[in-house]
Order: structure tokens, then sequence, then C-alpha cells
């Protein structure tokens, strides 16, 4: 007979019926038992996520698909980056997109995967810095392109930069962004989020705070005070304090973005260019 690997907080297994569940112990939550699937044609699974994974198809690209084929929310998501992708069409900094795929969306593979991978499989400081100052730079110019086409990212972190083959980068992942109408309704995690009313509609301030957040992460290989505790890095971004950027190269401008003086991309792109030449 098989056995659920799905579990609730008491250790008891989940039903296999595919149907939600409450939790025994924390009746706010529901869990249901997804089996795993490949769509025909994936060779191999590499990565997911909540919703979504990664896996090769037999040409070396790479398919984008719902981790339950029966969730609806997932496959809006996918047909939300389906349309923003297209809307942005080609640029050297956004993942590039192939287009749709029966059973999802196809993408040209990234030999280096994403940067927290990258930097995870080596020592921090064994990066080059003028490496990890190019993709400053990068994010800077995706995020500024994205935001001149009308996109707000809503989930901007180190995951979601790609390296292609020369270490370059590009931003991935828009199922769940905002676009005119359309909204996959994505969020920040702690260490990225501006501190506001998680109800508040996200903006370019927002998806600037995760950006600049990102970059001390591309300085430093590590997330913003990731020794303290969520709550902790909440109060104490509510209160405008931030970690000491005073040695970090781009630190002012990192911290200029967390306190909101540089309010836009297309500003942090001018800053960066001045940081640049100020050093030379």
């Amino acid at each position: 007979m098989q056995k659920s690997l799905v579990v609730f907080s008491d250790g008891s297994p989940v039903p296999l019926d595919g149907k939600f569940h409450v939790d025994p112990l924390d009746p706010l939550v529901s869990i249901k038992y997804v089996k795993s699937w490949c769509p025909p044609g994936v060779t191999r699974v590499f990565s997911g996520g909540s919703t979504s994974r990664l896996g090769f198809l037999s040409d070396g690209t790479v398919l984008k698909f719902p981790f339950d084929r029966e969730d609806q929310r997932a496959r809006k998501c996918l047909e939300i980056e389906h349309h923003i992708l297209s809307a942005l069409g080609d640029h050297e900094r956004v993942v590039k997109y192939l287009g749709k795929h029966l059973h999802g969306l196809n993408f040209q593979f990234a030999q280096n995967q994403d940067v927290r991978r990258y930097m995870s499989s080596r020592e921090s400081n064994l990066i080059p810095l003028q490496l990890r100052e190019r993709w400053v730079n990068q994010a800077a110019r995706a995020v500024s392109f994205v935001h001149s086409r009308g996109v707000i990212h809503c989930d901007i972190h180190p995951n979601n930069f790609l390296l292609d083959k020369q270490l370059n980068l590009q931003l991935c992942d828009f199922s769940g962004s905002l676009f005119g109408e359309l909204d996959g309704q994505a969020m920040e995690s702690t260490r990225f989020f501006l501190p506001r009313d998680p109800l508040t509609t996200p903006n370019e301030r927002t998806d600037l705070f995760a950006l600049v957040s990102t970059f001390y992460y591309f300085m430093c290989g590590r997330e913003p005070y990731e020794d303290l505790s969520d709550d902790d890095v909440t109060a104490r971004y509510t209160r405008g304090e931030f970690p000491d950027v005073t040695t970090v190269s781009y630190g002012a401008v990192i911290k200029a973005g967390w306190t909101g003086t540089i309010s836009n991309a297309k500003e942090l792109e001018e800053a960066l260019l001045q940081d640049d030449e100020n050093r030379a």
C-alpha cells in the first residue's frame, strides 16, 4: 500500500485522496497530498518552488510546469507570466522565453542557474568583487527595464536572478508579478520586504527595496540580518534600522534604496554610475 510522505504538524499522514484536510493542531492550516508528476518529454526535474517545477526537455531547454496539475492558481500564474514575458519581449537582462508549451512555459537554460545557488556553492570572498559589482549593475538594468514596461516584479531576491554561461545576470520568475490588470499576488520574503500594510499594492518602491537588499546579498554573501528572527528583522526595518554598509561596495546606494532617498530604478542606475565615477 502507498504511504503518504506528507504529514500534519502532529506527524500523522495526510490522506492520499488529493483533497484538502484541516491540520489537527492548527485549524487555520489545510494540507493536501499531491502526487509527484512529470509532463511527457521532461527528462529530469532539477528545481522547483511552492507551485511550479523546472525540468529539462530533450533539446536542453527548460519547462516550467505546475507542481500540482490540478492547481488552477498555479496555471493562472503561468498564464500571467506568459503574458508579461510576451509583453516584455527579448532583453539581455531578462530570462530568455521561448514560448508556451502544452504543459507549461519553455525557457532557455541558464547554465549557472541562480545567484544564490552559485554563491552558496563557493566561498563568497573567492568570487571576484568585479563580478559581483557587475551583477549589481545588471540587476539594476533588468529592474529598470521591466519597470519602464509597466511591470512590478513583486518578488525580487537572489533566487530570481539567473546566471548564463558567461556569468551574466537575467531576471526571472514573473508568475507572481503585477502588470496592469494581471496580478500574480506574490510578496517578498521578510529580508526583502519594505515594511507596509500587506494589502498595499506593490509598486516601484517596494521592488527597489527588495533589489537593494539583493545587492547586499551580492556584496556580502548573506541576506540582511540573516542571524535574526523574521520578527526582529521586521521591527528593525520598521524603525529604519539597517545593516552597516559603510565598508560595502555600493554601500551608499544600498542604504539610499533602503531609506527611500532613491525612489526608482532609473535613479538607482544613475547613482551606481556616479559611485563608479567617484571611485575611478
